[in-house]
């Protein structure tokens, strides 16, 4: 699969924190992701993962100013080991369910949920994150429903763009961003000094934020000044 939207969208959207060292993206494919988060994070280190050829991938990395802080493995996100977790880690997934497959078994494997079903895909998130790291993923409305659904009581939810092509279009796409559920969540603030400080909150019980952005105006290539101001960086600089 080629460099599209989903990809731009979640790369440019996904939270980089200063402190953020590690990052993985799961199906890297092209390298489209990772290299967007090395050059958003230039303290960062960023691993792509893919159960396909990484080849492009490397060959987009060699020749980014980010080769040295980018390294890709050819391996299933299930079999994956690496020696500390990582801070942030972002999927564009493979996401249909019950979606006829196609005659190409390469598409199949890119947007079917064949090699990587959505447990495995939380299981392994829950596996490499460090304890106060995010995972932020793009999916289809529907299957983000579904992803929810196999992520409860194990990953919280606490940001949710909902993405429309057009202002007349129902939402197509949703980002989201998660934490582990059993990770402390932040307390509000408090601003008396002499009151007892109340015990964290669990982040299973936050409500995420949640917002909208629109891609298109309707009019033909004309994109939103919300879009443009979101993956304006990236354009200017790759």
């Amino acid at each position: 699969m080629k460099v599209g939207t989903d990809g731009v969208l979640l790369g440019a959207w996904a939270a980089v924190q200063p402190q953020d060292r590690r990052m993985l993206d799961i199906g890297t494919g092209t390298g489209l992701i990772a290299l967007m988060l090395a050059q958003r994070a230039p303290e960062a280190h960023v691993t792509g993962v893919d159960i396909d050829d990484v080849g492009q991938a490397r060959e987009n990395a060699a020749a980014s100013p980010w080769s040295g802080r980018v390294a890709f493995a050819q391996c299933p996100v299930q079999e994956f080991e690496t020696p500390e977790p990582f801070d942030l880690i972002v999927s564009n997934p493979p996401f249909f369910v019950d979606s006829l497959t196609c005659p190409d078994g390469g598409r199949t494997a890119a947007r079917h949920a064949v090699h990587l079903p959505f447990g495995d895909l939380r299981d392994a998130v829950l596996r490499l994150l460090a304890p106060g790291g995010r995972f932020a993923v793009i999916l289809p409305t529907a299957e983000a429903e579904r992803f929810l659904a196999v992520c409860a009581g194990r990953l919280a939810l606490v940001r949710r763009t909902d993405v429309r092509t057009t202002p007349r279009r129902p939402a197509k796409r949703a980002l989201m961003e998660f934490v582990r559920a059993d990770r402390p969540a932040a307390p509000p603030a408090d601003c008396s000094a002499d009151r007892p400080a109340a015990p964290p909150a669990d982040c299973s019980a936050a409500v995420p934020e949640v917002s909208e952005l629109v891609v298109g105006t309707g009019e033909h290539e004309c994109y939103t000044p919300e879009y443009r101001a979101l993956t304006r960086d990236f354009y200017l600089k790759f």
